[in-house]
C-alpha cells in the first residue's frame, strides 16, 4: 500500500514529462460543473439540488471496416439532492458508454457526510453501483468456427464500489481525491478471461478567482491513473456576470477543447453548455473532432430534510 501511494504521488509530481498515456475511462469536458460522477464526496458540499444531463460523441465520423457504428457514443444523467440529517447529500447517476461492438451501462448511487471545519468543508462519500456490459456480434474471430463463439452476443452484470473525499476551503478552492472500482469487478462471459475493471484513482482541484467584478475565472484540473498509465485534463473557464462562460481545456495525450455556455431562466437555473475537442496527437486512428452538450438544471425547492422555506406573495420565511 505505501509503494502504492509513493507511486501514485511520484506521478502527480512529475505530470509533464511521462510518455504514457491514459484510461479508457469516459470523460466529459464540463465535468466542472456536475463532480458528483468522478467523486461522491462533492455531493456533500452542494448547498442546491439539480439534475444534469451530458452527450459526447467522440470523433466524429469515426467509421470502423467492420462497424458502420465505431464511434465512441456516451450519455450520463445525474440527481444531486443535499440533506439536512445524519448525511449531507445523495446522488443518482446512469451512464451509457459505447465503444464499437461493446456497450457499458452504470448505475451509480452517492451517499456522502460533511464535516465544517474553521478553515472550510470535508465531506465524504461512498457510490455503490452496478455495472452491465455487453457485446454485439460485431466482433471479427480468426478462428472463425469455434464454439464458445457467442452468435448473439453476450450481457454480464456486476456489483462495484467507488468512494471518495473532497475538501472545499473558505478561500476559494477545492480538492477531491476518489478511487474506482474498488471490488474491481470482472466480466468473462462464460469464458476463462477475467477481464477485470482495474481500480482508478481520481485527483481533482481547483479555484475561483475574480478578475473583475463581472469576470471570474475557474482553473480545474482532473488526474486518472491506475498506477500504470495516466492521464490529465487542465480547464481554464471564464464567467462573465455569472450568466455565460468560455473556456480551453487541454486533455493530455488527445486534444484542445472548446468550451462555451449560457444561463437561462431566473436565478440562471438552466445552464446549457457545447463544447468542441480537436485531436492533436495519435490522429491516424481516429477523426479529428469531438462534440459535447450539457445540460443543468437547479431544483432550489428540492432539500430532504432540515426546516422548509415556506413562500408567499409577500416574503419567504
Amino acid at each position: 500500500m505505501k509503494n502504492n501511494l509513493r507511486q501514485l504521488f511520484i506521478l502527480i509530481l512529475i505530470l509533464v514529462g511521462q510518455n504514457v498515456f491514459g484510461q479508457n475511462d469516459f470523460f466529459f469536458n464540463h465535468y466542472m460543473f456536475n463532480p458528483s460522477y468522478y467523486n461522491p464526496g462533492w455531493i456533500g458540499t452542494e448547498k442546491q439540488a439539480f439534475v444534469a444531463a451530458h452527450h459526447r460523441t467522440q470523433w466524429a465520423g469515426y467509421d470502423a471496416s467492420f462497424d458502420p457504428e465505431g464511434a465512441p457514443t456516451t450519455q450520463l444523467v445525474s440527481l444531486v439532492v443535499p440533506v439536512k440529517s445524519a448525511i449531507s447529500g445523495f446522488g443518482v447517476s446512469v451512464s451509457n458508454d459505447r465503444t464499437g461492438p461493446l456497450s457499458s451501462l452504470q448505475a451509480r448511487f452517492s451517499v456522502s457526510y460533511s464535516k465544517k471545519v474553521g478553515f472550510g468543508e470535508f465531506s465524504l462519500g461512498i457510490m455503490p453501483a452496478l455495472n452491465f456490459l455487453s457485446t454485439n456480434s460485431n466482433y471479427r474471430f480468426e478462428d472463425g468456427g469455434d464454439r464458445l463463439i457467442p452468435v448473439e452476443g453476450e450481457s454480464q452484470l456486476k456489483p462495484n464500489l467507488h468512494a471518495g473525499l473532497y475538501f472545499l476551503s473558505n478561500r476559494n478552492y477545492f480538492i477531491g481525491a476518489s478511487v474506482e472500482n474498488i471490488i474491481e469487478p470482472g466480466f468473462d462471459f462464460g469464458t476463462d478471461a477475467a477481464n477485470i475493471i482495474p481500480i482508478n484513482y481520481i485527483l481533482m482541484a481547483g479555484t475561483t478567482m475574480g478578475l473583475t467584478r463581472d469576470l471570474i475565472l475557474n482553473p480545474t484540473i482532473l488526474i486518472r491513473s491506475d498506477l500504470n498509465s495516466y492521464t490529465y485534463d487542465i480547464s481554464a473557464v471564464a464567467i462573465y456576470q455569472e450568466r455565460m462562460w468560455g473556456g480551453l481545456a487541454f486533455r493530455r495525450g488527445e486534444s484542445l477543447s472548446l468550451l462555451l455556455g449560457y444561463s437561462f431562466l431566473e436565478n440562471n437555473k438552466l445552464k446549457a453548455g457545447y463544447s468542441f475537442d480537436y485531436v492533436i496527437k495519435n490522429r491516424d486512428a481516429k477523426q479529428p473532432t469531438s462534440h459535447e452538450v450539457f445540460l443543468r438544471y437547479d431544483l432550489p425547492d428540492l432539500v430532504f430534510g432540515g426546516r422548509k422555506a415556506v413562500k408567499t406573495p409577500r416574503f419567504t420565511f
